[in-house]
């Protein structure tokens, strides 16, 4: 900007000059030697000074992680500094350590039930394991009893009553034939009436024998046997059913006894994990710095929140208490004018000095340019175009405060072997620049010149002058200007001394807006 005014206001003085001074040349007037200044080469730093404010980069909240609604108990001074890990505010917590012990109370009971339920389940499980047990031994039992009859005792039934019946007709075969004979020797008087009545008795009752024997074979086969076998295949049938029987009520009953358990099992782990959410709401009551900084009430970008900060006052979940900008990484925030913000890029290396620490030399390096520059302007009047540009200070052993002004002095490039001169011994006409030349007997003579880049104090010379040759350090056609004293100091003077190896790549001065 300095820059600028001045070269606006040489347009302005050559402009004046060419209506006032006709002869549009320099006098020839005496010049002195503190009027002049020997074109130099050498290095020249390009360097853009700013002055912006000191900021932290990155700022903590502190926020309530309890959930519901809380009083404030105890609250840190606002401003106050603080190191990581201090307590800076605390809540009620009396009805969060009521819940607590409700909690736990609850947990007891729950354990107690839990233990009662697989107890349960255990007997359950032994219950089954014997009712199986008995309903399979059951029916083994009544298959083994129908194998039996079937392979044993129907085979051996029968063949006892075809025993029977064979030896019932043998004896009536038998006693027919007695009874036969009897007759025959009754009729030949060989043998008394009495006998033969005695023959035919034992052949009726021989004949009833056979008729028995044949009808408890036929009975054994038609009835007993189709009975008995039904009713084995029922003992059978019914215990197989048993089985099943048993093991599906077994299973059941299991299977209620499982859902028992993990019923209680879910409580339980319900409330533990409630006593844990209160534990670490107890814990959350109390609020620690996450890092050292200055406490700051509330969210800056809430400040409509700040009334309620204080204690007795109410917060809630997620409710920002505190703000503390973190003072171990500090940045200074910078406004940079459109005109200059090409000359700058990421990792450009800067030095910083404050009001508040004098003689402290802060280094750090360009961190971010922003894309859209913001207007810095009053309504009604035309903007002026200014980034927002961020300087990354370096770790240092000072504890720096947020909100200080600080000048930041950009190191944009050195100019290695050029030839400069000081930016009032040029000056511009019809957009050409020109410099006046000291000549030995015919004094100072305006000679075009080409230029480079600059910085506040000097300006580089790419043609039209040489390194040692003597230039004025004002333009003589301005009005008053041969009038005017020379300043007191010349610009190598005001020049700052050569920086130190520490101070190498800081700039020295700043470009102008």
């Amino acid at each position: 900007m300095n820059r600028t005014l001045l070269m606006g206001t040489v347009a302005l003085g050559i402009a004046a000059t060419w209506l006032l001074w006709p002869s549009h040349a320099a006098a020839a007037a005496p010049v002195s030697p503190n009027e002049l200044f020997a074109a130099r080469r050498g290095d020249l730093n390009i360097v853009l000074t700013e002055n912006g404010t000191m900021v932290a980069k990155e700022s903590q909240k502190v926020s309530t992680k309890v959930n519901g609604e809380s009083k404030v108990t105890f609250l840190i001074e606002e401003g106050k500094e603080v190191k990581e890990g201090e307590v800076v505010c605390r809540l009620d917590a009396t009805q969060l350590q009521s819940q607590l012990e409700q909690v736990n109370l609850d947990i007891l009971q729950t354990e107690a039930s839990l233990k009662s339920a697989k107890t349960e389940l255990e007997i359950q499980e032994v219950e089954n394991e014997a009712n199986l047990k008995k309903a399979a031994n059951d029916l083994d039992k009544a298959k083994k009893e129908k194998e039996k009859f079937v392979d044993g005792e129907a085979p051996q039934q029968r063949r006892k009553l075809e025993v029977d019946l064979k030896d019932a007709e043998t004896a009536f075969v038998r006693a027919k034939k007695k009874l036969d004979d009897s007759k025959k020797l009754e009729a030949q008087n060989y043998v008394k009436k009495t006998e033969v009545e005695d023959d035919q008795i034992a052949f009726e009752r021989t004949e009833v024998q056979r008729e028995s024997a044949k009808v408890a074979l036929d009975m054994f086969d038609k009835y007993t046997y189709p009975m008995s076998m039904t009713d084995f295949e029922t003992k059978v049938a019914d215990a197989d059913r048993g089985l099943t029987t048993a093991q599906k009520r077994g299973d059941t009953t299991l299977d209620g006894k499982r859902v028992a358990v993990q019923q209680v099992e879910k409580r339980l782990k319900a409330q533990n994990e409630q006593k844990k959410q209160r534990e670490e709401d107890l814990a959350n009551m109390e609020m620690k710095a996450p890092c050292p900084g200055i406490v700051v009430y509330g969210d800056p970008h809430e400040p409509w929140y700040r009334d309620r900060i204080k204690v007795g006052g109410s917060v809630w979940s997620g409710f920002t208490v505190l703000t503390i900008p973190d003072l171990r990484v500090m940045q200074v925030k910078l406004h940079v004018h459109e005109a200059d913000i090409s000359k700058l890029k990421v990792d450009l290396a800067a030095t910083v000095t404050t009001d508040s620490y004098p003689g402290l030399r802060l280094l750090g390096k360009v961190s971010k340019i922003a894309t859209v520059a913001s207007s810095d302007g009053d309504w009604g009047s035309s903007e002026v175009k200014k980034f927002d540009v961020e300087v990354t200070l370096e770790p240092r052993d000072v504890q720096l405060r947020p909100g200080i002004s600080a000048k930041c002095e950009i190191h944009v490039e050195t100019l290695a072997n050029v030839v400069h001169v000081p930016l009032q011994s040029v000056f511009a006409e019809d957009g050409v620049h020109y410099c006046h030349v000291a000549t030995p007997g015919k004094g100072p003579q305006k000679r075009k010149v080409e230029v480079g880049k600059s910085n506040d104090v000097y300006i580089e010379v790419t043609a039209g002058l040489a390194e040692g040759e003597q230039v004025l350090l004002y333009n003589p056609m301005l009005p008053g200007s041969q009038e005017a004293e020379p300043a007191k100091d010349t610009p190598e003077a005001a020049r700052p001394a050569p920086a130190t190896t520490a101070e190498a790549t800081a700039p020295q001065a700043k470009s102008g807006e």
